[in-house]
């Protein structure tokens, strides 16, 4: 990565990426300690699940202004108080002394994210270009599902006894060196109306609504998210209830394979992309490859290590298919329509799609139920996928008009 980044860039990718971690890290913390948060917290179970779902709730609500307000804001300044607002909610959570207290700080994580959702995307498109910002884009993509799997890795010494706090001690002192180093972060052009009304500016947080291909992009880029965010729901317990092996060996496998296969998946969609291969066809052939790899997994009667090795196929075809569909997103961005106002758009269709997997996941009951899922969702990311410019860096195949008021400055 460092080779393809220009002298100087390489910090600033590595950086965004380890807030991104940082971020879903949170949720991945939470997940496994469930049972042993709502006991300390003289809580009932079920409450965890309203917790966890707080932490999704901004960003399905109001992403698409949100990126809005990042081109407006710029994206460093954006990122600067991302992880602040992070040790903040990590501080909360730790002083909780009842459920309340405990969604308060989750929710206030949930703010913290859509920064780093929306200003994330916009920071690499601003301040990279050409097969840098290709690369960086693809790395980007696999952000969530690696980030939730350390937060699974970061919690396990901690699933045995009282002591669930300090795991998040842990992640609220990583925040801490993120929003250290975040003074390194360089200035990208923002995005401000100029001379306009009040009416006009707020209509303008709402501009990438106009634009088809960027609604196409949103959908794309949900489905993959969506087939993800299920699997990884239904994976560990459809692993152990099947095969017989233990919840706990189960979840470290699935944490382990995801942060191995996603990254490769978006290492080699980077690398392909950069040598001009057309990413409508790369994601057609993931496409298939995910489809397999889903058959594979649930089925029943695949052999333990067939199930596994469909897990893995079908984690590379995520960190694939998003990379490709985040590699997109800078060929949409515009002068008048920021790389924040793509990104809020494409992730306000995600996060509504993440809100809804877990109902739709927890009511099926049937193997074959989750094939058909990923199947449809795939082959509506292929055909939704808009079609741009497969050159590196392409910023002109798909080009929206500029809204006439609305000019960059520095």
């Amino acid at each position: 990565m460092a080779d393809a980044i220009p002298q100087g860039r390489w910090s600033t990718v590595a950086l965004i990426y380890a807030i991104g971690l940082g971020s879903m890290a949170l949720v991945g913390i939470l997940s496994p300690l469930a049972l042993r948060i709502t006991q300390g917290l003289h809580a009932p179970a079920a409450a965890i699940g309203l917790t966890i779902a707080l932490f999704s709730l901004p960003a399905a609500i109001v992403a698409t202004v949100g990126g809005g307000i990042v081109d407006r804001l710029g994206p460093r300044l954006v990122l600067l108080l991302t992880s602040p607002v992070f040790i903040l909610a990590d501080a909360i959570i730790w002083f909780s002394r009842d459920i309340w207290m405990l969604n308060l700080g989750v929710l206030l994580a949930g703010i913290g994210y859509l920064g780093i959702l929306n200003g994330g995307a916009a920071m690499l498109i601003g301040a990279l270009d050409g097969t840098a910002r290709t690369r960086a884009m693809t790395l980007w993509s696999t952000y969530a599902p690696v980030g939730f799997s350390l937060g699974l890795l970061v919690a396990a010494p901690f699933t045995a006894g009282e002591a669930w706090r300090w795991a998040i001690l842990l992640h609220g002192a990583f925040m801490l060196v993120c929003a250290a180093g975040s003074i390194i972060l360089p200035h990208v052009p923002l995005i401000r109306g100029q001379g306009a009304s009040a009416r006009e500016k707020l209509t303008s947080l709402f501009a990438g609504l106009r634009h088809p291909p960027i609604l196409m992009l949103g959908l794309a880029m949900a489905m993959p998210a969506m087939i993800s965010y299920g699997t990884s729901l239904a994976a560990a317990t459809y692993l152990a209830r099947v095969h017989g092996v233990s919840l706990a060996a189960s979840a470290s496998i699935v944490a382990v394979a995801k942060i191995a296969a996603v990254l490769l998946g978006g290492t080699v969609t980077g690398a392909l992309l950069a040598r001009d291969f057309p990413p409508r066809r790369l994601l057609a052939i993931v496409v298939v490859i995910g489809i397999i790899a889903q058959t594979l997994l649930f089925l029943p009667t695949s052999p333990f290590v067939l199930a596994i090795a469909g897990l893995m196929a079908w984690l590379f075809t995520y960190g694939a298919a998003t990379g490709v569909c985040m590699a997109t997103m800078p060929a949409l961005s515009t002068r008048g329509l920021g790389g924040g106002s793509v990104a809020g758009l494409v992730n306000q269709f995600v996060s509504i799609a993440s809100f809804l997997t877990p109902t739709i996941y927890f009511s099926l009951t049937h193997w074959g139920a989750y094939v058909a899922i990923a199947v449809v969702g795939l082959l509506t990311c292929l055909i939704a996928l808009p079609k741009v410019g497969h050159k590196a860096g392409d910023q002109t195949a798909v080009s929206p008009p500029s809204t006439g008021n609305i000019a960059p400055v520095r």
